[in-house]
């Protein structure tokens, strides 16, 4: 009780979440560049680890609104792909609220993302974002002495730079939700293409919520092409953690409405993914085309 009652909500509830995890893993524990990886090594197959993480999950008061099969997905277009899922997990509640106070762009990686695969050596993996690259990338302050201290030491991830954190944000002309159907509607124009979830960060709040704090919450959108998105992954299987895309809608304190997603070259720097330029190059391009789109700026 004493370890739990120093700590912050943030960094209990999420290193909860891991130790609980570290129990059926392995002694194999990598990071790089704010993503950590263990081995689960008392489990053969991904479906039966994603199964017991989602319940573990949902015990501790996560809310899983998604579990993206990607080897599936890749399958049902003739790809093949080694098994691979990631989990969406909403934080509980009220520390779902607490992020989205700090920054309206952390709802960009909420839900968080736990991504169970299989290696080449046939080993079951889990890779998290780590807590000190989330709070780094949307430069969340706290003064909290233990999340203070993991923030200087994750300042190797970038600098305040948003462009430099991998995240890149196009104002648009219309509202939230003229913005989100756009969006969606310039989505679905693309046959290969599903969207999967289509997230209301203030379907957790009550009318109350909204009237005391007069607060407009993100809506995340989350879409895919296996066309696309299973060659990376090919390549290296931790590129599964950051797909299906996504694309955040969101307003700032001066009440410009946004549309947030992250830098596909970013996103492969953070573990090195080599020989993709030519496909990363040409999903910027048309995650920058659709964000232009939705912001009403494409003429």
């Amino acid at each position: 009780m004493f370890i739990r009652s120093c700590l912050h909500p943030i960094l209990f509830i999420m290193i909860a979440s891991l130790l609980s995890f570290s129990v059926i893993a392995g002694i194999n524990n990598t990071s790089n560049q704010g993503m950590d990886t263990i081995t689960l090594e008392d489990k053969n197959d991904v479906s039966s680890a994603v199964a017991e993480i989602k319940s573990e999950l949902e015990q501790q008061g996560f809310i899983v609104p998604l579990v993206v099969n990607h080897s599936a997905a890749a399958s049902r277009v003739d790809l093949e792909l080694a098994p691979i899922q990631v989990i969406f997990a909403r934080p509980p509640r009220l520390l779902e609220k607490r992020l989205l106070r700090k920054s309206k762009t952390i709802g960009l990686d909420l839900p968080l993302k736990f991504l169970i695969f299989k290696d080449a050596e046939g080993n079951v993996k889990l890779s998290v974002n780590t807590l000190g690259y989330l709070l780094d990338r949307h430069k969340i302050r706290t003064r909290d002495f233990v999340l203070r201290l993991t923030n200087k030491l994750i300042s190797q991830f970038g600098t305040s730079d948003k462009e430099r954190q991998g995240l890149i944000s196009v104002e648009s002309s219309q509202s939230i939700d003229d913005t989100v159907q756009t969006l969606q509607d310039a989505i679905s124009a693309n046959p290969a293409v599903s969207i999967p979830l289509v997230l209301d960060y203030g379907n957790s709040t009550t009318k109350e919520d909204h009237k005391r704090h007069r607060r407009s919450f993100p809506k995340l959108i989350v879409f895919g092409n296996p066309n696309v998105g299973t060659p990376l992954m090919q390549a290296d299987p931790r590129m599964g953690i950051d797909l299906p895309l996504k694309l955040l809608v969101w307003k700032d304190t001066e009440g410009q409405v946004n549309i947030t997603y992250n830098n596909p070259h970013f996103i492969a720097g953070r573990i090195n993914l080599q020989g993709q330029d030519a496909r990363l190059n040409a999903i910027a391009k048309n995650l920058n085309k659709l964000a232009l789109i939705g912001a009403g700026k494409n003429d």
